[in-house]
């Protein structure tokens, strides 16, 4: 199935909502709508759905404005919080349409989705009260916005021996057949204390590097997953941490961790998209991340956060970057198609002052932070197959992780993770 996925204001492209899509199997399109030009970004969307002609529509907050205000025939949109009142002048849904909302929204009202609804014509059951925010990024609404879409959108019954019809009669795949979705890889990486490269020594080793902190400093942390950063910055560190992860369970272990170490009062666990931070201007002297920025993008994620150091504040983040100027072509194809935003670590550097940052610092992660990360992945990735043998998405998911291992065994001095350490000015 192809959805045309239109993000929402000062959201980013391949954030949680779209990736959780491509992540169950479908095509995605996920353009970069104009922030400051509603007419713009309704141009860019109507240019894509011309062009691309989706299955679905899928608009978020601002997005689901433009998505109501694009000329797109019978296309189903799925509508998730529209901010319909604040952009745009249509003021009624297709008649196939649906929206997901939270009541506990405090950005767009929950009663704007009554009265859009409403001015429609629609049954009240087309307005999905679920979600805890205006985000709607936690598992619940995740799950929600994918059958929504699946329930819309029709697929190809050649693409799958195992078809089948949902209740609306629609011909589906069987979901054991289906490319592995985000709640199947939280999962997985539930039992996998580290999420990516790196160490308690690189950690450590790039504290050291910030200088004149203040007393208690607040440090935000995105990406954090179960604390393998967080709690030996805690440890190291007299400080207040705000450790933030889209996926509760980890925050949940995060804590459990944190207050066997002894460092929980020193810890906030904050649920949230990294995309869509949600702390106020200046809060924070230090941000980190350790292998997650690449979920927002370098740049993105550099222009997205600085506005929440204070004056002076650091920033530091590893990163995924090329060691060479001409990597083996079985490299380049991988991480053209799992992360085409990867660049050089110049290129990286000249990005952080373009931005507002002056370089302190940098250094490549060794092998043994790689080893440290695919050693124990390779242990899970072989248990996990045996014990899901009949599952054929879960057997595609251990076999795209162990691509990933074998590519760096093969290729990996080609790209490594690079540790960057830059002050606001």
């Amino acid at each position: 199935m192809k959805v045309l996925f239109l993000h929402g204001w000062h959201s980013v492209v391949g954030g949680v909502k779209p990736t959780y899509l491509k992540n169950s199997g479908h095509e995605v399109i996920n353009p970069a709508l104009d922030d400051d030009d509603f007419d713009a970004a309704v141009l860019t969307a109507q240019i894509e759905y011309d062009q691309r002609q989706p299955d679905v529509i899928v608009g978020s907050s601002r997005g689901g404005a433009v998505a109501m205000n694009i000329e797109s025939g019978d296309t189903p949109l799925v509508l998730l919080c529209p901010a319909w009142k604040n952009w745009g002048t249509t003021r009624t849904l297709k008649v196939n349409s649906v929206i997901l909302h939270s009541r506990a929204d405090d950005v767009i009202p929950f009663c704007d989705s009554e009265e859009l609804i409403a001015n429609s014509g629609l049954p009240p059951e087309m307005l999905i009260e679920i979600g805890i925010d205006h985000r709607l990024a936690d598992p619940e609404p995740l799950a929600m916005m994918l059958e929504q879409c699946e329930g819309f959108g029709i697929i190809d019954p050649s693409q799958n021996a195992s078809a089948s019809e949902n209740k609306n009669g629609i011909v589906q795949p069987m979901s054991e057949n289906a490319e592995p979705s985000m709640e199947m890889v939280f999962n997985f990486f539930a039992d996998v204390e580290r999420k990516g490269p790196g160490s308690e020594a690189s950690t450590l080793k790039t504290l050291s590097l910030l200088k004149d902190l203040p007393a208690k400093p607040r440090i935000v942390e995105f990406g954090c997953g179960t604390g393998v950063a967080s709690i030996p910055l805690a440890r190291s560190l007299d400080c207040e941490l705000t450790a933030v992860e889209i996926h509760q369970p980890f925050l949940d272990k995060l804590a459990e961790n944190a207050s066997r170490e002894g460092v929980g009062d020193r810890i906030k666990t904050v649920q949230a998209d990294m995309g869509e931070p949600p702390f106020p201007e200046k809060s924070f002297d230090v941000i980190w991340s350790e292998a997650a920025i690449y979920n927002v993008g370098f740049e993105h994620g550099l222009r997205l956060w600085k506005p929440l150091l204070r004056s002076g504040g650091y920033i530091a983040v590893s990163e995924v970057v090329w060691l060479t100027e001409e990597p083996p072509q079985k490299a380049k194809e991988f991480w053209d198609s799992d992360y085409p935003l990867m660049t050089t670590l110049d290129a990286n550097l000249a990005t952080m002052r373009k931005v507002g940052f002056n370089p302190i610092d940098h250094f490549v992660l060794p092998s043994d932070d790689w080893q440290g990360y695919y050693g124990p992945l390779q242990e899970h990735v072989t248990a996990y197959r045996s014990s899901h043998a009949g599952n054929q998405s879960a057997q595609a998911l251990a076999d795209s992780l162990q691509y990933e291992i074998d590519l760096w065994k093969e290729c990996g001095d080609s790209f490594g993770y690079c540790f960057f350490i830059g002050r606001a000015d």
